[in-house]
């Protein structure tokens, strides 16, 4: 259907983009609660995620065989394109939680696909990570209020956001010497 992606970029780019998501908590962990607690109900983020997940979608209905499909790519593709529009504008609400909720679906696949590539204990790391992605990703979805509940816990005191932005850095830096060293 797709190629299938290495397990050392995908390592790397996930620690990587781990670590800048919370190298700002524990630098500033003030600044970071300030944007945290937007993001469940920013749009823009939102919007952004559903169009990367729209688009991700048509490659991959693109590519599929037509004799596995009982109805015709067309129709998907209206399919998708009217999803994505009511997505923006029936479920406004937490918008940017159910786009990443989507998102975190749909790469928990390619982490799967790519770690079942290798041969060594570690790869279960990353499936371990994608299957996370893939519980935090239904249960986002279906209570997209739940992550702004976490989002006020975590970052509830400096110590906290700091403790745990540290720890995701941590995790970032772990994955990161996974991809370089092992995988």
């Amino acid at each position: 259907m797709y190629d299938m992606v290495p397990l050392k970029p995908v390592a790397i780019t996930l620690g990587a983009a781990i670590i800048a998501g919370r190298a700002l908590g524990v630098v500033n962990p003030r600044r970071y609660r300030d944007i945290a607690r937007k993001f469940p109900r920013a749009v823009w983020p939102g919007i952004l995620f559903l169009t990367i997940v729209l688009v991700w979608s048509l490659i991959v209905v693109s590519r599929a065989g037509e004799e596995g499909m009982i109805i015709g790519k067309t129709y998907v593709y209206a399919f998708l394109a009217a999803t994505y529009v009511g997505l923006i504008v029936l479920k406004f609400d937490f918008l940017a939680v159910r786009g990443l909720a989507i998102l975190l679906l749909m790469l928990a696949k390619v982490v799967v696909d790519s770690a079942n590539q290798l041969d060594t204990p570690w790869r279960l790391v990353m499936t371990v990570i994608a299957y996370i992605w893939a519980i935090a990703g239904m249960w986002f979805t279906v209570s997209p209020y739940r992550m702004r509940d976490m989002i006020d816990w975590a970052t509830a005191t400096d110590g906290r956001c700091r403790a745990l932005c540290g720890l995701g850095c941590a995790v970032g830096a772990f994955l990161i010497g996974l991809g370089i060293w092992v995988y």
